[in-house]
């Protein structure tokens, strides 16, 4: 079937279109919610930006696929080949990806948020800065992959394994579970299972940040990090760039936060009560109803948010 084809019938209503072979491959920026494309053959396909929430893809083979900037939010992609695929900047959002082949897949800067990846097989794929916040990763394979500043808060990474990934600036929380990891103890020894006491160390030792009360964060990168709900009270931010950050919700009491970056961050209903802001750059954050460090609240930023929400309303 043609790509041309597929919307047009697409837009007669036709939603099934199990078990297809596309052959004119450039279905770009094009707006397919729903569809359904179990088992179809789309190797090479450019979905670059392309609408798919909630879609069906179960089974279906995108081998090679330029999916860059695709909204596949709330879609069922269990046991797809996405082996070789640009996913850089994809919405994944709560995507059920069980037994996903990702080989060298890249799927850096993707909103993989509450998605299920348990049992994918995804041997030296990127994730470099993707948010993986409480996505479901039992299981998977990552071997020689990347976590470079990824978002692991709340992610369940129990028996994966985890051989030679890279994981410098990746961010956990205490409720990211490790339990019974792939891992090698050492740069000499190789890889076997360990517990979760014996994982935390080399964690630190490649670098990856845990977020949490007290922690000492003093000028680490954590930008465009979702911290939202974090609790970071008296932890020493001093110097950290935070820059995009989305620090909704969260506790900064008595923190540190001298000389940071807090550029483009987002401190809605973020409490800073008693916190120290010297020398801290803030140019274009967002103070939507946060508590200052003198316990007023600031709410310059909450009426941009009203106007555009109401755009957003009249656009639609």
């Amino acid at each position: 079937m043609e790509a041309k084809e597929l919307i047009q019938r697409y837009a007669a209503g036709e939603r099934d279109f199990t078990g297809i072979r596309i052959e004119g491959n450039d279905l770009e920026n094009s707006d397919l919610p729903g569809i359904i494309l179990r088992d179809a053959m789309l190797y090479t396909i450019n979905l670059r930006n392309a609408n798919l929430e909630s879609a069906v893809l179960d089974g279906a083979r995108l081998d090679l696929a330029d999916l860059e900037g695709i909204n596949l939010e709330g879609a069922s992609l269990v046991q797809v080949n996405l082996d070789e695929t640009i996913l850089s900047g994809a919405n994944l959002y709560n995507a059920d990806l069980r037994g996903a082949g990702l080989l060298e897949a890249s799927l850096n800067d993707a909103d993989l948020r509450e998605a299920n990846l348990e049992g994918a097989t995804a041997f030296s794929a990127f994730f470099s800065h993707a948010n993986l916040r409480g996505a479901n990763m039992k299981g998977i394979d990552l071997t020689s992959g990347s976590l470079e500043g990824a978002t692991l808060r709340g992610a369940d990474l129990s028996q994966a394994n985890l051989s030679y990934v890279r994981l410098n600036r990746c961010v956990y929380d205490s409720e990211t579970i490790f339990d019974n990891c792939i891992f090698p103890p050492n740069p000499v020894e190789s890889p076997r299972t360990l517990s979760s006491d014996e994982i935390y160390p080399i964690l630190v030792a490649q670098g990856a940040i845990q977020i949490a009360a007290g922690a000492q964060l003093q000028g680490l990168d954590l930008r465009n990090t979702d911290l939202s709900d974090a609790d970071l009270s008296t932890a020493n931010l001093s110097q950290a760039n935070l820059n995009g950050a989305d620090l909704s919700g969260a506790s900064l009491f008595q923190a540190n936060l001298e000389g940071a970056d807090l550029d483009y961050a987002d401190l809605t209903n973020a409490d800073l009560e008693q916190a120290s802001l010297i020398d801290a750059q803030m140019r274009m954050a967002i103070f939507c109803n946060p508590i200052m460090p003198d316990g007023t609240i600031r709410d310059d930023s909450c009426a941009e948010e009203e106007v555009e929400d109401e755009e957003t309303v009249h656009e639609t």
